[in-house]
This record gives structure tokens, C-alpha cells and sequence, in this order.
């Protein structure tokens, strides 16, 4: 069989965005993966019963750091014998797309799966675009998560072939893993043990507690719907990021201070606090096309997401969701209290939600699709 290496930057984006990917492919190919060290590694090599070898990368501009992982990257992939190169994440494209072509490897695929360009400004854009520029040259093959990612490419980075599989995502998502099967028992366990209430319109946000993400917006509407309604929280699932992509100041102190914010940090499982949320908000700035709203959207919670691309992909606005305009507190404002105060409204989204993710996003569906183009590349 051919021999496969996957590279991310970070283990996390094994654990969590292309979980169970691997364990699959390894049925037809020699799997290596290659990430940075971190509390998750053992986990990763364990569930997904391949080779890990850690080659520690930096997610921000480190030339010293990135040089060392560049020589250490050239040397896994030779030793290896890699056949195909397939890496996600910006920075781990960037250095296994021009290690893997100064090694010899013939087939190097890198697949897009978020833009920090979007955001940047000034110098640091044109960085980040530079290196774009460069991990597309190097690469023998670009893929994307989602269509409206690909066109921004073509007009604004390179107008190079992009290939978007299936109807896009990275992993597509485990339609009977995410499937809400939890007794009303179990449920009211979880709410007890988090401090909500039966009869409380619990909002979920999962990702990275981060500017980008929208979450200043989305505290300070929180704010607002919090003097409208009584029975509210508002569960945030993810960690805080203090150096890359900080909140305002004002946004963590009313994170700490306020006793409906719930704060459970980074899960490895979601499913408990899917099953206990009433919708999922990602009022995000940039994105590829998001797995948490393909995991929440299957577990059957109405959806509300920023209208961007990737997000506008998934949310098919009035029908298994709402769709909110960038960067806007009124509008995040108006678009829960719809889904609070309009029943009809609310049961319209949640009936439709599941089916319109499976029809679309059945990860057997794209798992197949992602192994015979890695087949058919050479």
C-alpha cells in the first residue's frame, strides 16, 4: 500500500476535526501522522491505531521555530518514504508542502481549511498571504472544506484549481454518533450538574473563545437578551485564547461575573451539552465550513451562524436555521428571540435540521470520496 502522512499543526485538529479519518484510510493506505507534542497525542495514536510521530510547530510566525520543524518534517518524510503528503492547517501546510517537495514526495496535498487572513491586517496579511501563496506552490493538489472558501481563493490569494469534495467539510460527520439518544433522565442529570434549569433556553457556542469567533458580539447581545428573558444561559465550549486572538477586556470580566455564562472549556465529547442546548450560535468572523455546526446541526438543534462562507453552506436560512449578519449585536439580538418567542418558528428548524445535514454531510458519504481522490492522485 502507499504510504499516507497527515500533518496538522496542533494534535487537537486530529482529536476533533478529522477524528476517525485516519483509523479509516488506514484500510487502504500506510498511515503516519505527524503533529506538534501535546496532552492529547497518546489519546489520538490510541483511537485511531496508527503510527504518530510529534514534530513540534508553532501556530504563529516563528522563523527560527519553523525553520527547525521545516528540517525535522524533511526528515519524517523521508525516512518514511512518503508516497502522499496531506496536511490541514495553515502553518502545517506551509512547512509539509515545501519539506515534502525538497524530499522527493511526489504527491502533496494540502487542504484548506480556515483563512486567519481574512481577519489580518497590514503586515501580518501579508504574511499570511505569502505564505498561502507559497504552500499552494509547492502542493501538487489544493483542496477546500467549502465552495465559498474556494472562490475566495481564486479572487483574492491565487487563481489555481481548488477542489472542493463532496458537498464539502473535512470530515463530513458521524451521523449516529451525533444522534440525540439521551433520556429525558439523563438530561435533567447533566442540566443539575451545570446549574440550568428545565424550562431554560440554553444557547450553545462551541469553538475557540476568541475575537474571531464572534464572541465579543455575542456577550454583549447576551447582555441584552439576558434583561428580556429570565430563563436563559448561554454554555461556552471551548478554551480561551490569550495571545493570538484575545476578547475585549470588558467581554472576559462578563464571562466571569455572570452566573448564566456557563464555562466548561475544551470537551473531547460534546454530546452531554448538545443534549441539553436549545440552539447552536457560532456568530463566527471567518470560516472554513465548521464541524460544529454539522455535529449540532445532526444532534437536531436549530442553527444560528454568521453569513459567511462556509456557514451559509451549511445554514439554509429558514429552513434548519438562521443566518446573521457579521459582526452585528442587534442581529444576534433579533435572531434568538425569534427562536425564544416564535414556537412555530423554532419547531419548523428543529424538525428539518437533522435530515438537511445528512442528506448533505454523511461522513461515510465524504470518507469515501476523500479515498478515492487520494487513490486516484499521482
Amino acid at each position: 500500500m502507499r504510504r499516507l502522512v497527515i500533518v496538522t499543526t496542533v494534535p487537537l485538529s486530529l482529536a476533533t476535526l478529522i477524528k476517525g479519518q485516519p483509523k479509516y484510510l488506514s484500510k487502504y493506505f500506510n498511515i503516519y501522522l505527524v503533529t506538534s507534542d501535546g496532552d492529547l497525542v497518546d489519546n489520538v495514536r490510541d483511537s485511531e491505531g496508527v503510527e504518530l510521530i510529534t514534530v513540534n510547530m508553532s501556530r504563529e510566525i516563528t522563523p527560527l521555530q519553523d525553520l527547525k520543524s521545516l528540517i525535522e518534517l524533511f526528515m519524517v518524510f523521508r525516512r518514511v518514504k512518503a508516497d502522499i503528503v496531506y496536511s490541514l492547517t495553515p502553518k502545517a501546510g506551509l512547512l509539509s508542502m515545501v519539506a515534502s517537495y525538497f524530499a522527493g514526495v511526489e504527491v502533496r496535498v494540502h487542504n484548506v481549511v480556515g483563512m486567519p487572513l481574512m481577519e489580518a491586517k497590514g503586515l501580518k496579511r501579508i504574511i499570511l498571504e505569502i505564505t498561502e501563496r507559497l504552500t499552494y506552490k509547492f502542493a501538487t493538489k489544493i483542496l477546500c472544506n467549502s465552495y465559498g472558501l474556494r472562490d475566495y481563493i481564486k479572487r483574492n490569494i491565487m487563481n489555481i484549481d481548488v477542489e472542493v469534495l463532496h458537498n464539502g467539510s473535512i470530515n463530513g460527520v458521524d451521523i449516529d454518533r451525533f444522534k440525540d439518544n439521551f433520556s429525558e433522565a439523563r438530561k435533567g442529570e447533566i442540566g443539575e450538574r451545570l446549574g440550568i434549569d428545565r424550562g431554560d433556553f440554553v444557547i450553545l457556542f462551541i469553538g475557540r473563545v476568541v475575537r474571531d469567533k464572534g464572541v465579543d458580539e455575542l456577550i454583549d447581545a447576551f447582555n441584552i437578551l439576558n434583561g428580556r428573558f429570565k430563563k436563559l444561559k448561554l454554555i461556552l465550549l471551548g478554551d480561551f485564547e490569550e495571545y493570538l486572538n484575545p476578547l475585549k477586556r470588558e467581554t472576559i470580566d462578563t464571562i466571569k461575573s455572570c452566573e448564566k455564562i456557563i464555562q466548561v472549556g475544551f470537551q473531547s465529547d460534546i454530546r452531554e451539552y448538545l443534549a441539553i442546548s436549545s440552539i447552536l450560535i457560532l456568530p463566527s468572523y471567518r470560516e472554513g465550513l465548521p464541524n460544529s455546526l454539522l455535529e449540532a446541526g445532526c444532534f437536531g438543534l436549530p442553527l444560528i451562524a454568521s453569513d459567511i462562507n462556509g456557514c451559509n453552506e451549511v445554514v439554509i436560512d429558514g429552513e434548519n436555521g438562521l443566518l446573521v449578519k457579521p459582526k452585528s449585536v442587534d442581529d444576534i439580538v433579533d435572531k434568538i428571540s425569534i427562536l425564544i418567542e416564535n414556537r412555530g418558528v423554532y419547531k419548523k428548524l428543529k424538525s428539518n435540521v437533522r435530515n438537511s445535514i445528512i442528506k448533505r454531510y454523511n461522513q461515510s458519504d465524504f470518507l469515501k470520496k476523500l479515498k478515492d481522490r487520494l487513490e486516484n492522485l499521482s
